[in-house]
């Protein structure tokens, strides 16, 4: 018997979240955004007394509703963002009250539930740990957007004890995320061929073919729709970084306390899957981690294979 616990905030509604999750893709935030949201509650928990050693090491992200905001002209297939209406500011040339210049943003709203792995909570602990969360939670930036609450919502937000052994407790779990999608990651459908780089091979296993079907005297007789993963909901996300220049030191940098480094994004194929369809709740689950000798600074999915091998 394996008894762990999760802290289960469902239903949770984000408004203007940030929908770039790469300087090339637009969609769901980045998984960096909701691991970093994890991290900065743990901190404000931690400084708590009794709270100081609880950990939150996983998260997993389950979407319920997405809006992208985009404005789609009639009989066009392509939408425009649609920017936020800054505060006139007056002109030093002019001295007149002008629309100052903005850098377009992508924006969504979205419904999202929460599913926060425990680590080092003790049960007499466990009042204060909600609490704590209750009032600490909507102070904070969730994808750089903001958390609307509802009256009553924060009573949801409980401490649950589920026995990875028992299929009937995880299907409860399972259960309390419906109907929604959970984000793991599908990195094995991109094939690296030779001549192509990443991008070529993250477009590849993204795009649907269409293949005309004819008959032995070459009369069209219809379209066969193919693609990589034949039923998934296949999605870009950014999970994470490369350190591309190590330790500097430069002018005016935000902060000299901790290093500086110079990043690329790293994006991989995301698929969203209903929770019901996890073998196991440590499928949806996503970690940090860290690899010094290449460089990487992951949000890496524990997926099947982990849980095969514990590694």
């Amino acid at each position: 018997m394996m008894i762990k616990q999760y802290l289960m905030i469902p239903h949770l509604q984000i408004q203007n979240a940030n929908a770039a999750s790469s300087p090339y893709t637009v969609g769901f935030p980045a998984m960096t955004a909701w691991l970093g949201m994890t991290h900065a509650l743990q901190r404000r928990i931690r400084q708590r007394d009794e709270l100081q050693e609880v950990g939150l090491p996983r998260v997993a992200v389950i979407c319920h509703a997405f809006d992208l905001q985009v404005f789609n002209e009639k009989g066009n297939f392509y939408g425009s963002l649609i920017g936020t209406a800054n505060p006139l500011k007056k002109s030093r040339k002019t001295g007149e009250f002008e629309r100052p210049s903005f850098v377009e943003e992508a924006r969504c709203h979205l419904e999202i539930s929460l599913l926060v792995e425990l680590a080092g909570m003790k049960g007499s602990f466990k009042e204060s740990f909600e609490e704590t969360v209750r009032r600490e939670l909507p102070r904070l930036k969730a994808a750089g957007g903001d958390i609307v609450l509802r009256h009553g919502e924060q009573q949801d937000w409980q401490v649950v004890s589920v026995d990875d052994d028992d299929e009937r407790d995880v299907r409860r779990v399972k259960a309390r995320l419906m109907p929604g999608y959970a984000i793991i990651e599908r990195q094995d459908l991109l094939q690296h061929e030779s001549g192509k780089d990443a991008l070529d091979s993250l477009l590849n296993a993204m795009q649907v073919q269409y293949t005309a079907n004819r008959d032995a005297e070459g009369a069209f007789l219809g379209w066969q729709r193919s693609k990589v993963a034949a039923d998934g909901w296949l999605v870009p996300i950014a999970v994470g970084f490369r350190d591309l220049s190590g330790n500097l030191q430069v002018k005016e940098q935000r902060s000299y306390e901790y290093e500086h480094h110079f990043v690329e994004p790293l994006v991989t194929v995301g698929e969203f899957v209903m929770p019901y369809r996890c073998e196991a709740i440590q499928e949806m689950m996503w970690e940090y981690e860290y690899n010094e000798a290449e460089g990487l600074y992951l949000c890496r999915n524990m997926g099947k294979q982990d849980l095969r091998g514990e590694e």
